[in-house]
């Protein structure tokens, strides 16, 4: 839900295995996943299913709702479901919360009993119901839903030209507003929703309208048909004045366009109908990347509302507003989330990360370069803020906590993007079209161990270790990385410091730019232990390293060093320049040395030296100071120097 190698000067490229000179290793024991594991069981055993025993295979919902937005939030509704018995029961279970009224439940023979239990409905037929046997049982009732926390279930508000009700499931809101099998083990085969609401007003929901009528002067009935298999939180409808227009996103391969129908708030209608032609060419990659566009033969579409963000409802998503992010993001769910859906709570990033990485890729296809490495280090701030917090979810029963935005959405998102740099782009997407076509995902449901096998089977690569770190383990690696260089040898050093102590060592790959005399190389390294050494023949002489140009690891690093060549040739060097906040000063040989420090308008900025002691390195911090390049002046007793220096 809800948010390569191509250098200067020929490519350089080393992938470098060999030549390393450990410090000391560091083993990987089974049992590192989570110390307080014991600690946290029971905080997961929140079920996926609610707590109502079923008894049932859901087939098809047939849901009528009365409700008029003008008037109040009261619902009224008419929900049948039709199902495949599991085994002997006398009788089926519904989750529906208890301020909700009911005034009958039926089935095919009229009215049957039925028992309340807090937020469960059991109904009983005489003689039971025999394993196998479909039977279809109906439930009239009536209300004031509560939003009963999440993302506000059911919702009467206002947009400004209208007030509007609209509904939000996720995750365990559907019980709040309608009867229903709440679950994440078992979806609707079919969806049929009514709604009646008031003349002049318009209600979006699943699928496409079959009938448009008025009923009579004050009543407007709208049917949307839905045959696909559905998530129960997935369902949803919103009823308002809205302005419709469709557009239509050609597809590879298919003569029809698919319609993308707009439900829109009327004062915004002229700006949207602008913004939501940005969605048309990412469909159109999503579903040439992955596989086709789920629900080809019904639509997609937008309905807005006044919730702040959006939601994937399928085959139509509720949006706030219509950025380019955020249509990316909910149009990546009816693959990650719709098509497949997380089969735990646990298993959510599986829906959020996918969604935030491929509104990224987005950025990577159909923007600058630029724009997808930034948005890249972007997230990459964001998750590494923290020196804790895992992918996997310790407590699904708090809603803030499950949408985490830094670690579910984020980090899940960064999961997915070093796994692609690890296996290369073709497993990658060969892997997530395994996992979007398997028998029992595709329409179904997924798990992040079936994520892993489909990456296994695309990429011929065991990669335990990886989710082991990356969905399980908290933190990130802190590395300190430094390089000297002395004739055509080249020296680095890698220290690596896990920021949290569930991971004691963090398997990953470093890759370092180096670049001077015009030239560049890229050296890719992985390190085997926590202090690592490598030295590799390099054929120009270095002047400046850089870790990760394309932004590929999770990791916060610090890059320092210097040429011993070019400190034998020159009475100064400078190093790093440009930097962030302090330069060092290596002097070829000891010196007491005054400097002057002058910005780009020639004041005067800062002055200091040595204190008459002979030394062969100072350093110079410009922390306090704005970016931009300043002027240095050394003065040796004997000479006056310039540099400049940058501050970035």
């Amino acid at each position: 839900m809800v948010e390569l190698c191509n250098m200067r000067g020929g490519l350089f490229c080393l992938i470098m295995a060999i030549c390393t000179f450990p410090a000391y290793g560091q083993s990987l024991p089974e049992d590192w996943i989570c110390k307080e594991h014991g600690r946290i069981e029971h905080q997961l055993q929140r079920r996926n299913n609610s707590g109502v025993k079923h008894g049932y295979l859901i087939d098809y919902n047939r849901c009528k709702w009365w409700v008029n937005p003008r008037r109040n939030a009261y619902l009224k509704g008419d929900v049948m479901a039709h199902f495949t018995i599991v085994n002997n029961t006398d009788s089926v279970g519904f989750d529906i919360t208890a301020n909700l009224t009911v005034d009958d439940v039926y089935g095919k023979n009229g009215s049957l009993k039925y028992r309340r239990a807090g937020n469960y409905l059991y109904a009983y037929k005489s003689g039971g119901w025999k394993a196998g046997e479909r039977d279809s049982v109906g439930i009239r009732y009536q209300g004031n839903p509560t939003n009963g926390g999440g993302f506000g279930y059911f919702t009467i508000d206002n947009h400004m030209k209208g007030p509007i009700v609209h509904t939000l499931s996720e995750p365990y809101g559907a019980q709040y507003w309608w009867p229903c099998k709440q679950s994440l083990h078992d979806k609707i085969d079919s969806l049929d929703v009514w709604v009646f609401t008031d003349t002049g007003l318009l209600a979006a929901s699943n699928g496409v309208v079959i009938r448009d009528q008025m009923i009579n002067d004050t009543t407007h009935l709208m049917v949307w048909k839905h045959r696909y298999p559905i998530a129960t939180y997935l369902v949803a409808f919103a009823v308002t004045n809205y302005a419709q227009y469709t557009q239509y996103a050609p597809l590879i391969g298919r003569a029809k366009p698919l319609p993308v129908l707009n439900y829109v708030f009327p004062q915004f209608l002229t700006t949207a109908q602008q913004e939501t032609k940005q969605v048309l060419p990412i469909i159109r990659l999503f579903d040439s990347l992955f596989v086709r566009y789920p629900f080809v033969e019904e639509k997609y579409g937008h309905a807005q509302f006044t919730w702040g963000g959006g939601m994937e409802h399928q085959t139509m998503s509720f949006m706030v507003n219509f950025s380019f992010d955020l249509m990316a993001h909910e149009l990546a769910h009816q693959w990650f989330g719709d098509k497949v859906t997380c089969a735990t709570w646990q298993d959510l990033w599986l829906n959020e990360g996918f969604a935030t990485y491929l509104t990224a890729i987005t950025f990577e296809y159909l923007r600058p370069k630029a724009d997808w490495l930034q948005r890249l280090r972007g997230m990459r701030v964001d998750v590494t803020g923290k020196d804790d917090g895992s992918v996997f979810p310790t407590d699904t029963l708090n809603v803030g906590s499950l949408f985490n935005g830094r670690l579910t959405y984020n980090k899940g998102a960064w999961v997915l993007h070093m796994l692609r740099d690890k296996i290369g782009d073709s497993a990658f997407f060969k892997g997530c079209r395994i996992y979007l076509t398997g028998t029992g995902r595709s329409y179904g449901f997924g798990t992040t161990t079936s994520l892993e096998q489909c990456m296994e089977q695309a990429s011929g690569r065991n990669l335990d270790t990886f989710f082991k770190q990356w969905y399980f383990g908290e933190g990130f690696p802190y590395l300190k990385i430094n390089w000297k260089q002395k004739g055509d040898q080249l020296t680095i050093q890698c220290d690596q410091t896990p920021s949290h102590s569930s991971v004691p060592f963090w398997h990953i790959r470093v890759p370092m730019l180096v670049r001077g005399e015009g030239r560049d190389s890229l050296i890719i390294w992985e390190p085997k232990s926590l202090s690592e050494s490598m030295k590799i023949r390099m054929p120009f002489q270095v002047d400046t390293m850089i870790f990760d140009p394309n932004v590929r690891v999770l990791a916060k690093a610090s890059v320092g060093g210097m040429n011993l060549n070019k400190v034998q040739q020159k009475a100064f060097v400078i190093f790093p320049n440009p930097a962030q906040s302090a330069f060092q000063i290596f002097a070829r040989n000891p010196s007491v040395i005054d400097f002057e420090l002058y910005n780009a308008l020639g004041q005067k900025m800062m002055t200091g030296g040595t204190n008459g002691r002979a030394t062969n390195v100072f350093t110079i911090g410009l922390e306090t100071m704005s970016s931009g390049p300043y002027f240095l002046r050394i003065n040796d007793g004997n000479f006056v120097y310039s540099y400049k220096l940058i501050k970035q």
